[in-house]
């Protein structure tokens, strides 16, 4: 487990952390101060633009997340300490617990950061955008008509919240426009709950068997960073790190109940009838796994009167959770050398077991009566119509050829006018500066520090140099890995938007309602 756990970064940091558990508090105070972060505070878990604040955010979502993966770890800890493994690996257990905490907490924390406005909806209107005749038409129109291949739609076409959120820590978020926050290594890979990027995930039917390959876990602009982290860590390509199981895991446990419990605070679903249809389901489990006790728990919390201390759902959840926090540790522990060989493939909660069962009766629950409610299902097409409407318009940037992106990018008046590009300039000073700055460090290769160290030696003025070193790269640079990168602008842009602000920003563009 040593080999895994590392302080390494991507880049030499400049903070002063020689210890494993200093680096991975300075990974999470990386994540817990930025804007990506905050942002999470205004995007929906389930109901977007949500005015009762009991309703979970985003980030209020992650923070229980959190909470469940720092249980387990205290969970894997204890049992490990009265287990038959090796001394060796209950010495590091016990001086190294804290930080592993860290680390899978750090992981809950930021395991939503990449996703959309309006959540899965917004990832659908990004996928379909990209699928789009309107895309293939803006990748012909940017080569001037010496279309090739359609690869630098294939990120879009994948896009999900998980590649953007790593995208988001390794390259959107951090001053230098380059290599994000900066986290350790250990940290990135414990991000991962999908191994492949388009480029390296396999073709065909066989993707259902090959591990962690239903989805996408990062874009092809960042296979070098998990390639480079694989290395260090001495990992085999496309495996996936012990601890992102129990993130992945500790999310399954967190949010199928907790958003049961939104629906019940906005009174989508009675509590009287979550309980008929769960003791039903829970029948069906018990003749299905020959009666586990678990079953009689859940059934009893049920049952619970206005005398007890606590109401019968606040009980079967208590009851549910420690369930499933001790049954995902003990398969970790049970399983723990295969999980430190990255010979396990398959999640710890995963089909055919009794945890996945009892999960599945909430998920089938919250699918038939929760996400089918008129006043979610409204709200999902309002935000896929959003963020399909925002992409429209920015479309318009992604059909300029490359000399003319650059007018906007240099403010070129005289390009602009001849060009007719007033309405394109207007929606390209939108775009953020951070954004565009990692834009612009993608081209030249470099970081921001990395160029002004060179324009210093050079005695060369920074901004100036700065923009030699991105005019030249940008002139070199093939059209379409450019567009490509250019289409990571304004996709970074769209998803990084809060579900009031991508509202407020669609209404503007569309005439809607004007803002000053």
């Amino acid at each position: 487990m040593k080999n895994l756990n590392r302080i390494d970064r991507h880049r030499i940091s400049n903070a002063s952390h020689s210890s494993f558990q200093a680096s991975t508090q300075s990974d999470r105070a990386r994540l817990i101060y930025s804007g990506a972060f905050r942002r999470l505070q205004q995007k929906a878990q389930v109901f977007s633009l949500e005015s009762n604040s009991a309703v979970r955010s985003r980030l209020t979502h992650s923070v229980e997340v959190s909470h469940i993966g720092r249980y387990i770890i205290a969970r894997v800890s204890e049992k490990i300490d009265g287990s038959m493994l090796d001394e060796e690996t209950k010495d590091y257990w016990k001086e190294n617990s804290l930080a592993l905490s860290t680390i899978v907490e750090t992981a809950c924390l930021m395991h939503d950061i990449g996703n959309p406005p309006f959540g899965h909806f917004g990832e659908a209107a990004i996928a379909q955008w990209a699928e789009s005749e309107d895309a293939m038409a803006c990748l012909k129109s940017a080569l001037n008509g010496n279309y090739v291949t359609d690869w630098p739609l294939e990120d879009f076409k994948n896009f999900d919240g998980n590649p953007q959120g790593f995208r988001i820590i390794t390259k959107l978020q951090g001053e230098d426009g380059y290599y994000g926050l900066n986290l350790t290594y250990t940290q990135l890979v414990a991000f991962l709950k999908y191994t492949y990027s388009p480029k390296t995930k396999p073709k065909g039917t066989e993707n259902n068997i090959i591990p962690f390959s239903k989805k996408i876990g990062f874009f092809d602009t960042e296979l070098d960073i998990i390639e480079a982290a694989w290395d260090k860590l001495e990992m085999k390509r496309h495996s996936r790190h012990p601890l992102g199981f129990l993130m992945e895991a500790s999310d399954d446990i967190s949010y199928c109940i907790s958003d049961i419990e939104d629906g019940i605070e906005k009174n989508i679903i009675q509590e009287e009838h979550f309980k008929e249809k769960i003791l039903s389901g829970l029948a069906k489990v018990k003749s299905k796994f020959e009666n586990p006790k678990i079953c009689e728990t859940l059934e009893k919390s049920l049952s619970s009167n206005d005398t007890e201390a606590i109401g019968p759902f606040l009980s079967f959840k208590t009851a549910l959770s420690n369930h499933l926090v001790d049954s995902v540790a003990q398969i970790f522990v049970d399983n723990y050398d295969d999980f430190v060989k990255l010979e396990v493939q398959k999640e710890i909660i995963s089909k055919d077991t009794l945890e996945h069962a009892l999960l599945d009766i909430l998920k089938v629950y919250t699918g038939d009566y929760l996400f089918t409610s008129s006043e979610a299902e409204c709200m999902e097409l309002s935000g896929f119509s959003i963020i399909s409407g925002i992409l429209e318009k920015y479309q318009s940037l992604l059909c300029l050829r490359k000399e003319q992106f650059l007018y906007l990018i240099d403010n070129n008046y005289k390009g602009i006018k001849d060009n007719r590009l007033h309405i394109h300039r207007r929606l390209f000073n939108r775009l953020p500066k951070k954004h565009l700055n990692a834009y612009k460090c993608a081209i030249i290769g470099q970081s921001i520090p990395e160029v002004n160290k060179e324009a210093k030696r050079k005695q060369i003025d920074l901004v100036e140099y700065f923009n030699s070193e991105f005019k030249s790269s940008f002139m070199r640079l093939d059209p379409t890995i450019e567009w490509n990168l250019r289409t990571h602008l304004i996709v970074d842009f769209v998803s990084g938007m809060t579900d009031q602000f991508s509202m407020e920003f669609y209404q503007m563009i569309k005439g809607i309602n004007v803002k000053s």
